[in-house]
C-alpha cells in the first residue's frame, strides 16, 4: 500500500510529466523511459549486487541527459504505469542515482597563454 507521501508524489509528478503529445518539449516521454531502461539495464537492474558503475560518456548517460534536468523521478512515474512484473526488474534507488552519475562532463580546461611581456627601450 502506498503511503500518503507516495500518493501525493505520484499525483504531483503525473501532473508535471506530460504525455509526449503535449507540447513540443515534454519533460519525459515514454520513449525516453524505454531508452533509459534498455541502455541502462545493466546499471539499474535488480538484484542490488553486483554494482556496475556507469560512465559519463556511455549511451546510458546520453539517454539520461535527454530527460529535462535528468529528473529520474519522472521515469519512475512512467515505470509505475507498467506491469508489476516489469517494475520488479529495476531498482528505484539505482534509477534515481543516474541523475547524479550522468552529470554532463565539464569541457576541457584550456590553459591561457602566458601574459605577453613587452620591454620598452
Amino acid at each position: 500500500m502506498l503511503s500518503v507521501k507516495g500518493v501525493i508524489l505520484l499525483i504531483l509528478l503525473a501532473v508535471i510529466c506530460q504525455h509526449p503529445a503535449n507540447g513540443k518539449n515534454p519533460l519525459c516521454s515514454h520513449a525516453n523511459m524505454e531508452e533509459i531502461l534498455s541502455k541502462c539495464h545493466i546499471f539499474i537492474k535488480r538484484p542490488h549486487f553486483p554494482v556496475y558503475i556507469v560512465s559519463q560518456n556511455s549511451p546510458c548517460c546520453e539517454a539520461v541527459r535527454k530527460v529535462r534536468d535528468r529528473d529520474m523521478r519522472l521515469v519512475l512515474i512512467l515505470l509505475s504505469r507498467e506491469t508489476e512484473e516489469r517494475q520488479a526488474q529495476y531498482s528505484e534507488a539505482k534509477i534515481l542515482r543516474l541523475r547524479d552519475l550522468c552529470v554532463p562532463p565539464s569541457p576541457p580546461h584550456r590553459h591561457s597563454p602566458p601574459p605577453h611581456r613587452q620591454v620598452m627601450v
